[in-house]
């Protein structure tokens, strides 16, 4: 391989793929940390709007079977630690972007179950991304450039 030459493995673990599966989970990593430090400051829950439309997202999509599936194997492959899991999912796939000199075969590896983790999660948090509103798009495009930026 010459020098500055990226392999094929390389490339799919850093593909656009993966890449919008990891900007996903990193759009909803923030929103959910952002809601979770907004409700432990909360001194009224009547005072955070957002939380009906969270609710009535959620509702709508509580009758659907795909939503319920996506959240019960979110919670197994969790391991009944789903915040924490996130965060190392959305951790993984940065080290594996920003390492490019690591371990091929392994590095696609874990980009693609950390992609496959992410999407789980967008699916499963997806009431959350009723927060933002229309911001929801500036906030994929921000974790979307992060990724990219991230990517060696």
């Amino acid at each position: 391989m010459v020098t500055g030459e990226v392999s094929e493995a390389r490339r799919n673990a850093v593909g656009l793929g993966s890449g919008a599966c990891h900007a996903l989970g990193l759009m909803v990593l923030a929103i959910t940390e952002w809601v979770r430090a907004d409700l432990k400051d909360a001194t009224s829950l009547a005072s955070h709007a957002y939380l009906k439309d969270m609710l009535r997202f959620a509702a709508d999509l509580a009758d659907e079977d795909w939503y319920k599936t996506a959240v019960d194997l979110y919670d197994k492959v969790s391991f009944g630690q789903p915040r924490a899991a996130l965060w190392a999912a959305v951790f993984m796939a940065l080290v594996v972007r920003l390492n490019r000199h690591g371990p091929e075969e392994v590095q696609q590896a874990l980009s693609w179950v950390t992609a496959a983790y992410c999407l789980l999660a967008t699916l499963a948090l997806m009431p959350y991304l009723a927060v933002p509103g229309a911001g929801v798009i500036l906030l994929l495009a921000l974790s979307g450039g992060l990724v990219h930026v991230a990517t060696r």
